[in-house]
């Protein structure tokens, strides 16, 4: 799968502070290193729930996984656009997107093979087409893996202000 190549937007601040000159191979790349991931979804009512998650980068989305009762799992149910952030020291990203459960076997051994890569303490598995945390061996209790293609990305820049730069996809 190719992914989309997004045309990039500067966006300055009201101070007029100079734009990140991040390009989208840099953002790619930190999308794919991020540790630290926080999902926001909005349920019912328009109740907002932010969350850290575990999560991949995969031919151009963000994966994560959740127990199917989670509230952010409940919440995607009803709304499934969200907003992925991957925190850094210098720039913070920001993907907005839509996230669908993924339900391909061959998807999923994919994604579970490239967790330990990044979090080496969690190994995760698929066993008849279902997606299990490592401590599951009674295969109890499957998860759900999202993924969310970006429909916009932003990266926000914190060194001397605040800058930006946005891409459409």
């Amino acid at each position: 799968m190719t992914e989309p190549e997004p045309v990039a937007e500067p966006l300055s601040s009201p101070s007029g502070s100079p734009l990140t000159s991040l390009t989208w191979a840099d953002a790619r790349a930190r999308l794919a290193g991020g540790e630290d991931y926080l999902v926001a979804t909005s349920g019912p009512g328009g109740r907002v729930h932010v969350v850290p998650v575990l999560a991949v980068w995969l031919e151009g989305a963000v994966y994560f996984n959740t127990h199917r009762e989670a509230r952010k799992a409940r919440y995607l149910e009803h709304n499934d656009s969200c907003a992925i952030t991957v925190p850094a020291d210098d720039i913070d990203l920001v993907v907005e997107g839509t996230a669908h459960i993924v339900r391909d076997a061959d998807r999923l051994r994919r994604v579970a093979d490239l967790f330990p890569t990044k979090y080496p303490w969690w190994h995760p598995f698929v066993q008849d087409g279902e997606f299990y945390a490592p401590d599951d061996t009674e295969l109890a209790d499957p998860r759900y893996i999202f993924a969310v293609e970006p429909t916009v990305v932003f990266a926000f820049g914190k060194e001397k202000g605040f800058s930006a730069t946005r891409w459409r996809f």
